[in-house]
């Protein structure tokens, strides 16, 4: 009877069977990518870049930026594919190499992440530099009947860019943990991982974030309602 383990490094780390793991398919691309095979590398590329270059954009402020942090990040995968050892989702570990990258870029040109100080022009909008146009901007779900109609697509991006706008006035932290689980779709223990804060912590944070982020909506929905009426109501 042969050994159904024959022929195999019975010493390589193995995705942990206990966790959610990723489908069949990307369970085996990720160990053949931890052997160093160059089609593997390349199926995760075509997965997860644009994740990536989102995620890094919504650090940064600049897309262009963003896009050269993430090809980056990837270069280290290719040279250090032995360093994913499974202990995390793969996604888990590629936003946490992002991360440390984006605030290391920063760092270097002295500047601080966008948020932190300023980030925005007087209008409280960004600059032109910090919206994609590749049709899916923040990284968020668009419908692909929007794409097809430019009046609605314009709508979309407006939409779009006031969306950044609130997400910029809140702390980084805030910014950070509302992004990795309503936008990126991480759970608690993935986003908490990145954050490297434990999960009890990061649900507390998450809380407070989305609570400061619906009192910006309805703030400015008061003050539109004012502006309205023309009503001079104190709160």
């Amino acid at each position: 009877m042969t050994d159904r383990n024959e022929g195999t490094d019975s010493s390589s780390p193995r995705p942990n069977s206990k966790d959610k793991g990723p489908p069949d398919e990307e369970a085996a691309m990720l160990l053949r990518f931890r052997q160093g095979e160059r089609e593997a590398f390349e199926w995760l590329v075509r997965k997860y870049r644009q994740p990536a270059v989102h995620f890094a954009h919504h650090l940064t402020g600049d897309y262009h930026l963003a896009e050269d942090l993430a090809q980056d990040c990837f270069a280290h995968l290719l040279v250090y594919p032995e360093k994913y050892d499974f202990r995390a989702s793969f996604k888990t570990y590629l936003y946490t190499l992002l991360r440390h990258k984006c605030i290391d870029a920063w760092r270097k040109s002295r500047r601080t992440l966008p948020g932190e100080a300023g980030g925005r022009n007087e209008s409280g909008r960004m600059s032109p530099k910090e919206h994609p146009d590749d049709g899916q901007m923040s990284g968020r779900y668009i419908s692909p009947y929007a794409l097809d109609d430019p009046a609605r697509l314009a709508i979309v991006r407006e939409e779009d860019r006031e969306w950044h706008r609130r997400m910029r006035m809140l702390k980084p932290d805030y910014r950070l943990a509302v992004y990795l689980v309503d936008i990126a779709q991480l759970s608690y223990e993935e986003a908490s991982s990145i954050m490297q804060r434990s999960t009890v912590s990061f649900r507390v944070l998450l809380h407070r974030a989305r609570k400061k982020l619906r009192q910006i909506y309805e703030g400015e929905e008061w003050d539109c309602e004012i502006q309205r009426t023309g009503a001079s109501i104190s709160r």
